[in-house]
């Protein structure tokens, strides 16, 4: 998810563009084979995979993990909303360090901004702190303000750290395209708009020791500001009835259809949440602060909207997707972090030129570098397949991010000859970042295939080297791929008989693009941010 200006992301966009290392068309040398690109990259390890492409078992995925610390526990989010997800988290991480467990949390000071920063909800952070963890918020605006006027880089204020992480004892996590809120983790039957995205659960201590250094590097780096104890009134209960209401309602039995059916109404609902209040307030030995209780009918009030969630707890654990396999994780630091470290780029790029018949890549901001097209363009004259998902203007949540692709697109397919390109119709973001080289080799991380991801950002990404995880990522993006309109659609330019592009104007000449499929409204929006592409094109 994006929470940029559209002057910021434009920026963004052209500094990123403009770094010597992604304008720069020079490829890495091609690796013998994919099994050679995979050798090659960083800190190897074996480890036990779980996919989780469901929002509500990534979810319980996460609370399972984190309730089953005995030693530390590690979190790192781009996002966290103070919603009921967000706040129980906290509430959960509270807990534990109530209970001695090492807590160290890691938050973006632009995606996280509801609870980080001093005018609006840092006092929850610092209740956390309060009981014990190590709280961190990366690159606050306070501080990244005053390295641009010093720098003159616009990207010291857009420097995020993107990582969605929790590692837990040192040996094991979830790590994916996840934020944490209810737009990542709600059934899409109780939350119409919840997004489509990826996780993967990894068991294994080398793969644990590879993320907490990952983890650790920039938790420790120049960029991250330390939250300090608050001295006022302690209201560590809020967060602590927060997780409360969230283990209640996941370990309460699920709703039959008729009981779904029955709560229909807001009154229901509320009701229902009334009772839920009651029944963690009640268990306090003392009178709560109104702040405390606030928190705690808010989340009850989230909870009761949610009902599918209620009694995931019971669900079975996802399958393992991949056991005693070869995995690498690899990780960056953002422009602004501690080291220059980039071990995304150079091993995807290199990856993609070594696969011999199919590349299949999903990722929700497709804006690639002169490098990426390079690689990909290469690929297809070897007659390797490539095929894209996306979104289009009616799911993304991103003009600018639009606007850039719309622009892109038809020269992709022109010149990328095998591609096909495919993308989402809902009105529901597709967030998933995936990519699975001639069905053996899979990456899954938070990393977007734009130029904020490749130039910007601290990112981490899991590979695998695994035909049964490989074939699991690639029919959950082939399947979606399959949907018919208006779930999805396929963009198309026009072709001569020979399969060379038609060109009109020595532009490529659409036959089927977002015109053809998006509410003019979504297509006007987006094309409001082409000025800002043009103004910044001698960057780019």
């Amino acid at each position: 998810m994006r929470v940029f200006t559209p002057v910021s992301c434009a920026a963004l966009l052209a500094l990123s563009c403009a770094t010597p290392q992604l304008g720069d068309k020079e490829l890495p040398p091609r690796p013998a084979s994919l099994r050679a690109a995979f050798e090659q990259m960083p800190a190897p390890a074996s480890a036990r995979l779980r996919v989780l492409s469901d929002n509500v078992d990534a979810w319980v995925a996460r609370w399972r993990l984190i309730e089953s610390a005995e030693r530390s526990v590690d979190v790192q989010y781009f996002i966290v909303e103070p919603d009921a997800f967000g706040m129980s988290l906290l509430g959960l991480l509270c807990e534990k360090a109530n209970a001695g467990v090492k807590v160290r949390l890691m938050v973006d000071s632009r995606g996280t901004a509801a609870l980080s920063r001093t005018w609006m909800g840092v006092d929850w952070l610092q209740e956390l702190v309060r009981a014990g963890a190590e709280v961190r918020v990366y690159n606050p605006v306070e501080r990244n303000v005053a390295n641009v006027i010093a720098s003159g880089d616009l990207r010291a204020v857009a420097a995020s750290n993107h990582d969605k992480l929790i590692i837990v004892d040192k040996q094991g996590a979830v790590s994916g395209g996840r934020n944490i809120s209810r737009d990542y983790l709600s059934d899409v039957r109780d939350h119409p708009t919840a997004f489509i995205d990826m996780d993967v659960f990894i068991e294994g201590e080398a793969a644990g020791r590879s993320l907490t250094e990952a983890f650790a590097s920039e938790l420790h780096g120049p960029k991250a500001k330390k939250i300090a104890k608050d001295a006022g009134t302690d209201d560590r209960d809020g967060l602590l009835l927060a997780a409360a209401a969230m283990r209640l309602w996941l370990t309460d039995p699920a709703f039959t259809d008729v009981e779904l059916a029955a709560l229909d109404t807001d009154e229901e609902r509320d009701a229902l949440a009334l009772v839920y209040e009651g029944g963690v307030v009640g268990g306090l030995d003392h009178i709560p602060t109104d702040k405390t209780r606030a928190l705690a009918r808010e989340v009850a009030r989230q909870l009761a909207r949610l009902p599918r969630l209620r009694g995931a707890l019971h669900r079975p654990v996802p399958p393992i997707s991949a056991e005693g396999e070869s995995v690498r994780m690899l990780d960056t630091h953002s422009s602004w972090g501690p080291t220059q470290r980039n071990r995304v780029n150079e091993n995807l790029l290199a990856a993609v030129q070594a696969a011999e018949r199919e590349v299949v890549i999903q990722s929700p901001y497709f804006v690639l570098t002169e490098r990426g097209i390079r690689a990909l363009r290469e690929a297809a004259a070897r007659g390797v397949q490539v095929t894209i998902l996306t979104n289009s203007p009616t799911s993304s949540d991103s003009p600018i991010t639009q606007a850039a692709f719309l622009k892109q697109w038809p020269r992709l397919l022109a010149e990328i000859g095998t591609a096909r390109l495919f993308v989402v119709g809902e009105q529901r973001l597709m967030h998933a970042k995936v990519g699975v080289m001639d069905g053996v080799l899979s990456f899954v991380g938070s990393y977007n295939l734009d130029p904020l991801s490749a130039g910007v950002n601290g990112e981490v990404v899991t590979a695998v080297w695994s035909e049964e995880f490989a074939a699991r990522e690639r029919s959950l993006i082939i399947g979606k791929t399959e949907e018919k309109p208006p779930n999805v659609y396929e963009y198309l330019i026009e072709r001569h008989a020979d399969g060379a592009p038609v060109l009109e104007g020595g532009a490529p000449v659409v036959r089927f693009g977002p015109e053809q499929h998006c509410d003019p409204e979504a297509i006007a929006k987006v094309k409001e941010m082409e000025p800002l592409l043009e103004l910044l094109a001698p960057l780019i």
